[in-house]
């Protein structure tokens, strides 16, 4: 095992930051490899297949892509097949995202890698350990989403 990194900054938020977008890049080209798509097509594949009919704009308020990414995204979607859309009924403005069967299949091959990858992340920390990560984040991850957060914010650098 390679001897810790000392991160430049000290702050969480770049330390998190820093643990996410290395792990990214190191699994990208395994998922491009076994499943033809990138770490960000699978997430908005994901978030299709579980929100059947979700929007446009419902996946790129979801992920916090930029419009033409999300954009991008999904037209590479479609044209490989693994999503289709329908006009919706009550706005034929609108369209509806829904998973076809290749995609359905693509994202379990996806998973399937996934878990595999998260073990090997994970391999340094206990059962326990792992445990109180998770049930850390979850809290963080409630908080930075709530009201309350956002109050905390505004109070603390109101001037």
């Amino acid at each position: 095992m390679q001897r810790e990194k000392t991160f430049r900054n000290e702050r969480l938020t770049y330390k998190l930051s820093i643990v996410a977008q290395e792990a990214i890049l190191a699994n990208d080209a395994i998922f491009l490899r076994e499943t033809g798509c990138r770490i960000r097509d699978l997430r908005v594949l994901r978030l299709i297949d579980d929100q059947p009919g979700t929007t446009f704009a419902e996946i790129a308020k979801s992920t916090g892509f930029e419009r033409s990414l999300t954009s991008r995204i999904i037209q590479g979607l479609l044209s490989s097949g693994l999503i289709e859309r329908q006009n919706s009924a009550e706005d034929a403005r609108v369209f509806r995202l829904l998973t076809t069967e290749k995609g359905k299949a693509t994202r379990q091959v996806a998973r399937t890698i996934s878990d595999r990858l998260e073990v090997i992340l994970t391999d340094p920390l206990s059962v326990q350990e792992l445990r109180a990560l998770n049930d850390i984040l979850a809290r963080l991850g409630a908080w930075v989403t709530s009201d309350e957060y956002r109050a905390a914010l505004r109070d603390d650098l109101a001037i």
